[in-house]
Parts: structure tokens; sequence; C-alpha cells
């Protein structure tokens, strides 16, 4: 069950305006000394998205999503968010149910979003009134599962939503009208399951390739020919024993992306590549978020970040962290990454953001984000978009 309303949040300017009032005047524009030294990031404005800025074990994990010419923002309180680039609030809508995938955008007016177990197809309707325009969202939508998603929703050629859930049960939803067109779950004993985190699945060589929590990746062939099937084609197993998580810890990590006609991934035990049908151990893939990078790959995580070339061999790590390194953005430019500090945990109670070098060996610039950044974080022309672990909004500009 959900309620779902849209309500204006004024207050969250209130508490907006004094929080980086130093930085109004120069926003926009870069400081004389960075002509003269080095690059630098510096916020341009900052958006408290609750009252109580205490944050226990809760982080915000969903975070922030481009949407057209706005920002998607989810929250752990079940708040979607819409706010415009300058962060100026459009509307804002509740669930019941918390938000800890990020909101997926479909196109400039439809958005995918996941609230605890249920997933719903929103469209944007705009009004004019008197000068002013005004913002609502109308479901079209909803579905629901047994146990909360797992990753974000996948659209597959353009006519299918799959939907993962943490009880390895995967969902075939019609993209327009929300019909279940089938389901499949190829495992036993589900509610055993850990819940980790999850990469969004893939296409390799035609097939739809998903992680499951217990380490299992799974190839699935989809059927469309009059009745739709999800048809399981190959597996393997990431870890040599089944471990239970009693606690979601930011390591607790499955990631793959595709390597030619195959997949290079990492697991929270170890990572690999699958070379003639079985996966073979690389080394310092373990516990990363994949992706591609230049001619090879990158990973980050619970160590720093790391570097590997096209075949997925080990070359070198031109970052180390004490914490987990919980979201990297690169370009030709620029990187930045960010962390967040658990105490002993993760190593250190203090979190970050940095400015990095390209090749990610030199740090331009850090400042220190109190508990860290576990949400998705997105850049576009140079902005970066993020909530914190203690539910604030920022942009961040860099100036190179």
């Amino acid at each position: 069950m959900f309620r779902f309303t849209a309500i204006p949040l004024f207050f969250i300017f209130l508490f907006s305006v004094p929080l980086f009032a130093e930085f109004d005047e120069n926003a926009g524009r870069a400081p004389e000394f960075v002509k003269k030294n080095k690059p630098l990031l510096a916020v341009e404005w900052a958006i408290p998205l609750k009252k109580n800025q205490v944050q226990v074990n809760r982080r915000e994990e969903a975070g922030v999503t481009l949407f057209g010419d706005s920002l998607l923002v989810g929250t752990r309180a079940g708040e979607l968010h819409l706010f415009g680039k300058n962060g100026e609030l459009k509307v804002t809508a509740v669930f019941e149910g918390e938000f800890t995938v990020a909101p997926v955008a479909v196109d400039e007016t439809h958005a995918l979003v996941s609230v605890s177990n249920s997933v719903f197809m929103l469209e944007l309707v705009t009004e004019k009134r008197k000068k002013k325009t005004e913002y609502s969202w109308k479901v079209l939508w909803n579905i629901a599962g047994k146990a909360s998603v797992a990753a974000q929703p996948f659209i597959y050629d353009g006519k299918y939503v799959l939907i993962q859930f943490h009880d390895s049960v995967i969902y075939v939803v019609d993209k327009e009208s929300g019909e279940l067109k089938t389901m499949t779950s190829d495992y036993e004993n589900s509610e055993e399951m850990a819940v980790v985190r999850l990469s969004q699945p893939i296409v390799v060589d035609g097939k739809i390739v998903f992680g499951f929590s217990d380490g299992t990746v799974t190839f699935f062939m989809l059927r469309d020919e009059g009745k739709v099937d999800l048809i399981p084609y190959y597996k393997f197993k990431t870890a040599n024993k089944f471990r239970k998580f009693e606690k979601r810890d930011f390591f607790d990590v499955l990631s793959f992306v595709n390597i030619e006609d195959s997949l290079l991934f990492s697991g929270g035990e170890y990572g690999g590549v699958i070379i003639a049908g079985q996966p073979t151990k690389l080394e310092n893939m373990e516990d990363l978020q994949l992706f591609k990078y230049q001619n090879g790959f990158a990973g980050f995580g619970k160590r720093g970040i790391f570097i590997f070339d096209e075949d997925g061999k080990f070359k070198e790590q031109p970052f180390k962290s004490m914490n987990y390194v919980t979201n990297l953005v690169w370009n030709e430019r620029f990187a930045v990454a960010t962390t967040s500090g658990e105490g002993p945990m993760l190593g250190d109670t203090d979190a970050f953001i940095h400015l990095l070098s390209p090749d990610f060996s030199k740090v331009y610039y850090s400042m220190m984000i109190p508990n860290g950044v576990s949400g998705n974080m997105v850049c576009e022309a140079g902005n970066l978009y993020f909530v914190s672990d203690m539910g604030v909004l920022y942009k961040f500009k860099v100036f190179k």
C-alpha cells in the first residue's frame, strides 16, 4: 500500500539560506586563486531534506537522477522530490515505504521509481496557471513483490520492464500497461538470501544477466513468442561458500560489466572473468563496483580505486582510501569520488568528496561531508548533485 500526494516543502529553503550563504557571492564564478593554482570544488547550494539531521545507520541510498532539466531525488522517508538544477523545489510526492534504489528516467516526462517492494511508472504533468507552472505526478501503473526491490528496474527492448526483488524473484512487466507478463525464481530457500548491493542487469551476447544476493550470476533468455518467458540459460557462483550477512554493509556488493561476449564480475569474496564458461579469479577484483574506463575497466570500493586492462588484469591502484569509495564520476577533464564513514566498520568516522585528476592519481581538492555519500551521484557540465547520508541535497561546481 502507498499514499501518494503532491505537497510543497517550503521549509527546506528556510533551512538552506544560511547554510552556505558565503558561496552566494561567487556562485558560478571561479575564485581568482583557482585560475592561478589547482582545480577546486565549491558548494553552490545545499538544501536539507529533513528537519532532523541526525543519521544513525540509515544511509540515504537512493540518491539523485537527472530528469530532463530537473533532478529526481528519493529519500529513506519515502519522499520523491523534483528539483530544478538551481535548487528550486517543483513538487514532492510522498509514498509509504523507503527509497533505497535510484529512480530511473525513462524519458523527459516518465520515471520508474522503486519504493520498498513496489515499482511505480509515473508521468510528470505540468499546468500553466497565472504565469506560474504547477507540477504533479500521475501514476500510470504500479506493481509490488513480496520483498524489497534489489536493483534499478531495467527496460528491455523498449517493451518490458524487468524488476528484481531481494527474494530472487524477477518480474517481466509490460512497459505501457504494467501488466505482469511472467515471473521467475530459480532459487530455493529464498528466505535465506542476504541483502547486498546489486548491479542493474546488463545484456551480454543477447542474454540478460542478473546478479543475486547469494553471489550467483545468471544469464537469461527472454522469449517473446506468444507467451513471454524468462528462461535461465547459464549460471555460476561468485563465492565459494554461502554467507548470510546480518546487516547491510557497503562491501556486500555484486557488480559486473560485459567484456566482449563475456563478463567481468566483482563479488564480496572474489572477482574475475568468465573464460570458456567458467569463472576465473583475477587479482584485486573483490568488493568493487565496476565500470568501463578508457580501453579497459576500473572499479571503486572498500580500498579505493583500481584500474584493469581490457582483459580484466590488474594494472594499478592510483587512489587509496581508508573508507569505502561509494561514488565515482569521470570524464576527460576530472574525476570526483565520494566516501562514507562509519567508525571502525569502514575505517574512519569522517567521509569526504575528492576532486581527482582523470587518471585518479592526483587529489586536487578534498572536503569533508558528514557521514559521507551513499546514494547515486550525478555530474553534468561540471556540476555535481548528490544527497549526503545526513539528508542534505548538494550542488557542487568544479572549477578547473
